[in-house]
């Protein structure tokens, strides 16, 4: 059930055509650059301007584009960087909406549900090599609930597309095999579904970039500072400066349409100041743990677990991604950061949902990141849409806003926007009707298979990994990202100089990000490379070579590109998971050593770290042990501390460490776990009695 056949793309009847489709509209032309956008800018009167690069506006720019309108994108920062790449990367049909339908009757929910399920086939027709299906196992803990979980399951199935595959049962044994840290107690039986599953920062990327070949002018880090009105005081435009040079346009429209998301009410107030409030938000965060913490090719979603809450596992790009499905508080701050409390609180969930026998280590998260998700506030425009998740508002000085949507309904969102804009800006598009959902794909998505990858092994000799990413990342552009890369110097492979072992990233994907808009260091690592989102040490590893080639291609100084590495490790540090310096807190856990003992320790650990990285394996650890007489390493106790210490790097410490580790010998492993456990405890006490512990987060790291 579970093999390569039945992952295949046509499991949403992606490859379905109807026979009376439109006819594919041909790219106006090659991917222009930004300096090429800015100067357009000066000159074209345009006939939509969208303020916002994420989902919804990037898709509203590609939808205008092919119906033929004067097309112009801006974004404040780049393409993608707010909530539209911190999702939890699936195309999801909305299982829980179907939920909420059934037990509430709720006629919207029904709709939402057969929306999403259509659109997830009509994201899959435009990037193929962007989405796939990825099967999605449903744990049933009480025999009471396989009927009903069947009886939804048929439903959904029946209401998605034809082609869609269908789901199955499976025992409890079954369901073991293929996720073995399951608590056997918890568990009568699962089914398994097909949900959606993408790249999220590169598919928002990609509309932007196939929006540009269609013809619309678009722009990241720029940012609007004013609202250019006419003389009736309508909107007609806005002021933007380019945050890179510090020059302004003016950009001129026959409609302003506002896609910022959850900063959209900010916008409104500049066009009218005593705007209501038309958005609210939540906000989510995500953790990266290692491979092993989910099956390859299966992800988990749990709505109803034991401990009330919902759970997903979702495996993506060669790891596992851990979340909760409940929508939680909004932090007051908009610049809002990822939190220890965020951390604890996902991991303890992970600890009650695997096996007891499982350990869940604080060292395995790799990477974390948080998001907002803009939901339009209760009104009676939201009353009266029939989705009731998303408001296309048109304001006092007819500006166009939307709010709300997901990665499922994004498309057909923008499709309505631009019907709205096409409507009260009276204008005159060349195709009446949208052409995102049957005709049109995204770049690199034409003469692009799942094999595909086969001809970058055979022609150009790389590796079957980097090969597979290139493919699946930019379609059949893929060769043209081949043909630049550089010979490894080596019998095998070829070509393909990688910028770390554990990733098949190469450099030649640093001289295309260039070309694809990126104009940072961290646009770069976050957004054209995912492994900011995958491993926070290793995209800290790999800065300064990533730097060195972007100073090449785009004339950095040696103090600029100085400047882009310091900007990018604060981006680690606050965003995505990482801090240099040690957590306060941590440092509550005692080293019960003398001062010599200490210094001792300390020159050692500075000798085992030739090259400086702050780090040592726990190898050298084990030899250390040797010289103090240990002839053979405790195993148990090696565990159980690094276990507690181990907050940084899975299978490396820094120097702190390497000195607790160092005391849990010389003390003994209760005298040394006394210490650490009552810090432990303490910590738990403090978050279970609702004491706020906003701590920031702790380095998370680790290798595969």
């Amino acid at each position: 059930m579970l093999g390569s056949s039945r992952l295949g793309h046509g499991a949403f009847g992606f490859d379905e055509r109807p026979s009376d489709a439109a006819p594919v509209p041909q790219m106006k032309r090659e991917l222009p650059t930004r300096k090429m956008c800015l100067e357009a800018f000066k000159r074209t009167h345009y006939d939509i301007l969208i303020i916002g690069g994420g989902a919804v506006g990037s898709g509203c720019a590609l939808d205008a584009a092919t119906r033929g309108l004067k097309t112009a994108l801006v974004e404040a920062n780049d393409f993608g960087s707010g909530t539209s790449s911190k999702s939890s990367k699936l195309l999801h049909g909305g299982l829980r909406d179907l939920e909420q339908a059934i037990s509430r009757l709720d006629v919207a929910a029904l709709r939402r549900v057969r929306c999403s399920l259509r659109e997830r086939s009509h994201i899959g027709n435009l990037a193929p090599h962007l989405s796939r299906p990825v099967p999605i196992m449903l744990p049933v803990h009480h025999w009471w609930e396989a009927p009903l979980y069947y009886l939804k399951l048929k439903l959904y199935h029946l209401m998605a597309p034809k082609g869609t595959k269908s789901f199955q049962y499976l025992s409890a044994d079954e369901a073991l095999e293929v996720f073995p840290m399951l608590r056997r107690q918890e568990l009568f039986g699962a089914f398994v579904f097909y949900e959606g599953q993408h790249d999220d920062a590169r598919m928002c990327l990609s509309v932007a970039l196939t929006a540009a070949r269609y013809g619309a002018d678009i722009c990241n880090h720029m940012k609007v500072l004013r609202l250019i009105k006419s003389k009736d005081g309508n909107v007609a435009g806005a002021e933007a400066v380019d945050q890179l040079t510090g020059k302004k346009y003016s950009i001129r429209a026959k409609v302003v349409v506002n896609a910022t998301g959850h900063m959209s009410d900010s916008l409104r107030q500049l066009e009218d100041s005593e705007a209501k409030p038309l958005c609210t938000r939540s906000w989510s965060s995500i953790i990266v743990l290692p491979r092993f913490y989910c099956p390859e090719e299966v992800g988990v979603f749990d709505p109803h677990t034991p401990s009330g809450r919902s759970i997903f596992f979702l495996p993506w790009q060669g790891h596992t991604l851990v979340g909760s499905g409940d929508e939680s508080g909004s932090p007051p701050d908009q610049n809002a950061q990822p939190t220890e409390t965020d951390v604890q609180s996902l991991l303890e969930g992970v600890k009650h949902f695997v096996s007891p026998s499982f350990d869940v280590r604080r060292c395995d998260v790799l990477a974390v990141w948080g998001g907002f998700k803009p939901l339009p506030v209760q009104s009676d425009s939201l009353r009266h849409t029939l989705l009731k998740n998303h408001v296309i508002h048109l304001g006092p000085r007819n500006m166009l806003t939307i709010v709300g949507g997901t990665w499922s309904s994004f498309r057909v969102l923008a499709e309505k926007t631009v019907n709205a804009a096409i409507r009260h800006g009276e204008l005159s598009p060349l195709r009446k009707d949208s052409v995102t959902a049957e005709s049109c794909k995204l770049d690199g998505a034409s003469g692009w298979s799942p094999k595909m990858f086969i001809r970058l092994v055979q022609d150009f000799g790389m590796e079957r990994d980097v090969a597979e990413h290139l493919s699946n990342t930019y379609g059949s552009n893929a060769f043209q990202v081949a043909v630049s890369a550089h010979s490894s110097g080596m019998a095998w492979p070829i070509v393909g100089k990688r910028l770390h072992s554990e990733f098949p990233y190469i450099e030649a994907e640093v001289k295309q990000g260039v070309r694809e808009f990126a104009c940072t260091l961290e646009d770069m690592v976050a957004r054209r490379l995912r492994v900011a989102f995958l491993n926070v040490q290793v995209a800290g590893e790999i800065l300064p070579q990533v730097a060195s080639i972007m100073a090449k291609e785009l004339n950095w100084t040696r103090e600029h590109t100085r400047k882009q590495i310091r900007e990018t490790r604060a981006f680690l540090n606050t965003q995505m998971g990482q801090l240099t310096k040690e957590n306060a807190s941590q440092m509550n856990i005692p080293i019960k050593m003398s001062v010599r003992q200490v210094r001792k320790y300390a020159g050692q650990f500075s000798q085992l770290d030739e090259d400086k990285t702050g780090y040592v394996s726990i190898a050298d650890c084990c030899k250390v042990m040797k010289t103090m007489g240990v002839k053979e390493v405790p195993v148990d106790l090696m565990h159980n501390v690094l276990r507690d210490i181990d907050v940084h790097a899975q299978g490396k410490v820094n120097l702190y460490e390497f000195l607790l580790l160092m005391s849990a010998l010389v003390q003994g492993d209760t005298g040394y776990l006394r210490y650490a456990r009552l810090y432990l405890d303490q910590r738990k006490q403090m978050q279970a009695s609702n004491v706020p512990i906003a701590l920031p987060m702790e380095l998370a790291g680790g290798g595969l």
